[in-house]
């Protein structure tokens, strides 16, 4: 069975000494003159309110407001010797500035006053200073996306207002852009949903029908300690299928026509990372630009090179200022060859590359290769659910980029059980040894990319999928039965690798998820198959093959 590898001691020291306080994190005092207005109520239509704060530039005159809600309260920021938790715990790659009135995720304050923007910090209902209401709030649901709306025109209104509203921020603070602007508003006039799931099912709490069983429990627990919230780990388990209540969550991407500057994580996989490629990829939007990393989550949204892009994009759109945004390239994609080393940033206009190839590999289950030749030997390969794993090799003839989503092809056979999960992951090896990457929050030892399915959610809908791109309902168990051959559909996390000749990647397949929960700042864990045994076939009757998106040099 693989495990990705432990820390090392000089990680593992690193990770104690950041608990304390994260050596890359800088906050420095807010500018002076800058109007701070302290729990302002923004009337909602049901006669309630929500509290908001707001930051105003020190000259006089009229300004887009940028709006983020959020259920970490905005008043939870870094001063006085407090340092958000998640800074504490998952240490990034690279350094962090910000000022101290930053709330977890939101833009910071300074940097957009500064530049004539108001910034309005919003606790969502049931949260902070927000008033509590008669049911324990939902998170993305039609309230909390209508109070997001009634603050938009609020905001599109006030007399420091020039009546161009913009949406920002992080996650949380992403998510519930897609539905909002699905609706258009008459006042908002752009976004920028800075890495965020769109589906709340397939993204989050049960990526090809797996349930996550790390974050979420915490995730749950803490923001009850937060504000008045229902029970999502609850609300998790007794909901395995995607049901209307999950369906209900996500956006009409069709809707959304507004402006809009995307990013795509290639770290947060199997969180943010397909999530935000959808949107981006279904957006109705006839402006919008994507940008893509594998470095800090955090890092990369408040780093220099981020601000002048979205400050470019909202200046745009949101002041007049013809500063030659429309020509601006749409993609901007930064490929990894090591965890530490960017070997390229490119600039283009199409996402997946128009360049790209699809390029099929064969599994050879007699040898264990990736072969690039159709006609390989019949085989049947067995690996024992909970403990075992099987590995397929290639070895790059020639320098190779692999962009994109890629698709892998299964016939599987269970012996033992009726269903399973299922994970599928793909490393890389440079002269024998691993190459590792950032993942989830800045967990140093991740692999290229990763992939899950439950057996029994299989079920591929033709009328939503793209030849390269499988897309599953998940909403009919269909458990295997005794000698049935299935045919399993995964689409791994995009991602952006370069592959040297020589270079080895390798094709694993398993029962249990890659990355030990234990493991110090990674808090992802999947349900494991726990009995029976999984046969993979191979063979001209049944094709399995991974389906890569590659640039050859």
């Amino acid at each position: 069975m693989f495990v990705q590898k432990k820390n090392s001691p000089k990680q593992i020291f690193q990770k104690l000494r950041g608990l304390i306080k994260p050596p890359n994190v800088m906050v420095k005092e807010i500018s002076p003159g800058i109007k701070i207005l302290r729990d302002v109520h923004i009337p909602m239509r049901d006669g309630s309110y929500l509290s908001a704060n707001i930051y105003l530039p020190a000259q006089a005159g009229t300004f887009p407001p940028l709006l983020s809600l959020h259920p970490a309260r905005k008043d939870v920021v870094c001063k006085d010797g407090y340092m958000h938790i998640q800074l504490r715990f998952a240490r990034q790659p690279g350094n962090i500035t910000f000022s101290n009135e930053t709330s977890f995720e939101a833009p910071d304050p300074d940097f957009w006053a500064v530049n004539g923007y108001v910034v309005i910090n919003i606790d969502k209902k049931g949260f902070g200073l927000s008033p509590k209401g008669d049911h324990p709030q939902a998170f993305f649901d039609e309230e909390e996306i209508q109070n997001l709306y009634d603050a938009v025109e609020w905001a599109g209104v006030q007399p420091w207002s020039n009546g161009n509203v913009g949406l920002l921020g992080v996650s949380y603070l992403a998510i519930n852009q897609y539905k909002v602007a699905a609706m258009n508003p008459p006042h908002l006039k752009a976004i920028c949903p800075w890495e965020g799931v769109s589906d709340l099912y397939k993204d989050w709490f049960y990526p090809g029908g797996v349930r996550e069983d790390g974050f979420t429990p915490f995730f749950s627990g803490r923001i009850q300690q937060f504000g008045y919230a229902i029970d999502l780990r609850e609300e998790q388990a007794k909901r395995e299928i995607r049901d209307d209540w999950w369906k209900s969550f996500v956006a009409d991407f069709g809707k959304i026509t507004v402006p809009m500057l995307n990013c795509i994580s290639f770290a947060s996989q199997m969180m943010h990372t397909r999530g935000s490629a959808r949107v981006y990829e279904r957006a109705a939007s006839k402006h919008k630009w994507l940008y893509t990393h594998r470095g800090g989550e955090w890092t990369a949204y408040y780093s220099t090179e981020v601000n002048a892009l979205m400050l470019k994009f909202f200046d745009y759109f949101l002041k007049g200022i013809e500063n030659g945004m429309p020509e601006h390239p749409k993609v901007c994609l930064e490929i990894r060859e090591f965890g530490d080393k960017v070997k390229e940033v490119r600039y283009g206009d199409h996402w997946p590359p128009e360049n790209i190839t699809w390029r099929s590999f064969y599994l050879n289950g007699r040898d264990r290769s990736l072969s690039v030749e159709p006609d390989i030997p019949d085989s049947a390969s067995t690996f024992d659910l909970a403990k075992d794993s099987l590995r397929y090799s290639y070895v790059f003839d020639r320098d190779t980029e692999i962009i994109g989503p890629t698709k892998l092809m299964l016939y599987i056979e269970l012996e033992g059980c009726e269903d399973a999960n299922i994970f599928a992951g793909i490393q890389k090896f440079h002269h024998g040894k691993e190459v590792n990457f950032n993942g989830t929050y800045g967990f140093p030892n991740d692999i290229v990319t990763k992939t899950a399915m439950r057996v029994a959610l299989r079920t591929v809908n033709e009328f939503e999928s793209m030849p390269y791109s499988p897309e599953h309902d998940f909403d009919t168990l269909k458990p295997l039965k005794k000698n049935e051959v299935a045919r399993l559909e995964l689409q791994f996390e995009p991602s952006a690798t370069f592959f040297r000749k020589g270079d080895e990647l390798r094709l694993v397949l398993q029962g249990q998820y890659f990355i030990s929960g234990l493991k110090i700042n990674q808090p992802f864990t999947y349900k494991r198959s726990t009995e029976g045994q999984c046969t993979v076939h191979a063979s001209t009757k049944y094709r399995s093959e991974l389906s890569m998106p590659v640039i050859e040099k």
